[in-house]
């Protein structure tokens, strides 16, 4: 899988892995709760009603494009730092399908980077997610609301967004905000 995430970020182009396709074809099974994993604490809620082996399994995902990022020595500020993180979280959605699910993928980085679906509010967490593991601290806008979704956070001195969901970053206010 990490050879998959490394290529494919490096093309920009995320294809379904067959470990996507698998997880999309998991019974229906609902658990409790399983949030954060030790590793990386957050106050954000990702996983709701997923298991934690299925956080777990976002969380690798989202760490190994965390380091990728971070690894990237020609990414001086924090703006090419979170654009390229944004734009891969943008491939993985859309490789993937837009829309609601029964198990409620589709709110969760699980959804994004696992399951391939996905809505603005699990893009929005997926890129937070990433951002922790990069860390950053964010603000989800609009979370749980029938609207577009993105991340607030402070990048090189100056508040700014990162959409997850289309791929782009900047400072100032959203367009969808304006």
């Amino acid at each position: 899988m990490k050879r998959v995430i490394a290529s494919l970020i490096l093309i920009a182009i995320i294809i379904t892995s067959p470990e996507a396709e698998a997880a999309k074809k998991k019974t229906k099974r609902k658990t409790q709760p399983q949030t954060q994993t030790q590793t990386q604490a957050s106050p954000h809620n990702y996983y709701r009603g997923l298991t934690k082996a299925q956080a777990d399994q976002a969380d690798k995902v989202a760490r190994e494009i965390a380091e990728y990022v971070k690894s990237k020595r020609e990414l001086t500020t924090d703006r090419e730092k979170v654009s390229l993180a944004a734009r891969i979280v943008a491939g993985y959605c859309q490789r993937g399908v837009y829309g609601n699910d029964e198990q409620k993928f589709y709110r969760s980085p699980y959804g994004v980077f696992i399951a391939g679906i996905f809505t603005c509010s699990g893009a929005t967490r997926a890129l937070g997610r990433v951002l922790d593991f990069m860390g950053y601290n964010w603000e989800h806008v609009n979370e749980n609301q029938w609207a577009h979704q993105w991340c607030i956070l402070k990048m090189d001195g100056q508040t700014g967004y990162a959409d997850g969901q289309v791929g782009f970053v900047n400072y100032g206010t959203h367009p969808s905000a304006r």
